[in-house]
């Protein structure tokens, strides 16, 4: 791995300075910088960040790599600035076992752009039925931290209070969509007045506050 030498960056914003990155860490901040075997980068009015997180990524591999991969979305996010991206669990299988998660987390070690964190499903096929083999995705190489049904709510209170105990064991994190299906269906806008006067099936808050 080349080093690399940034010029005159603005750390946060704010002041400017060079940094010396080796073997893919930096090893040195300060001014006027040099180093002969570095490759120099000159970043005047450009701001330098710890890398971004994004929390949230369909990368839809596998079954879905019609639409994204996991190769693509990494290439994405590493141009965009981000290090790491958390693949959602809407994939075909679902990742609701270790053997999925892990299927992810190492082609995103083999692609090396940027770390792929897999989510893994709170339920099976995320139906909301059966809670997913959570403990062997946390203990899993993939070793996943956080849950979730993306955009299914889990909606049985007693399969959402058995995956938080599995969560707090686990020092894991369950991403909730809040929503309670009973009370939004064929729901066309927002609940209120308006949406009375013009004959639209109301979206109550309360659907999402007691989720």
């Amino acid at each position: 791995m080349k080093n690399i030498l940034i010029k005159d960056a603005s750390l946060l914003g704010e002041t400017s300075a060079d940094l010396l990155i080796k073997d893919g860490k930096i090893t040195e901040i300060g001014k006027a910088l040099s180093a002969s075997d570095a490759e120099v980068i000159d970043a005047s009015g450009l701001v330098a960040l710890p890398g971004l997180v994004d929390l949230h990524t369909h990368m839809r591999e596998p079954g879905g790599e019609g639409a994204e991969t996991i190769e693509t979305a990494s290439r994405a996010g590493a141009v965009g600035g981000y290090t790491t991206l958390f693949a959602m669990p809407n994939t075909n299988p679902v990742a609701d076992t270790a053997g999925v998660v892990e299927q992810v987390y190492s082609k995103g070690k083999e692609i090396g752009l940027v770390d792929v964190q897999p989510i893994g499903a709170v339920t099976k096929g995320q139906l909301g039925q059966e809670l997913a083999d959570i403990g062997l995705m946390a203990n899993s190489v993939a070793n996943v931290r956080v849950f979730s049904d993306d955009g299914f709510p889990v909606f049985d209170s007693l399969i959402m209070m058995r995956a938080l105990q599995y969560a707090k064991s686990f020092d894991a994190v369950i991403a909730q969509h809040a929503q309670d299906p009973r009370l939004t269906e064929g729901a066309q806008a927002n609940a209120s007045i308006n949406a009375a006067k013009l004959g639209l099936s109301g979206w109550p808050n309360v659907a999402e506050r007691i989720k």
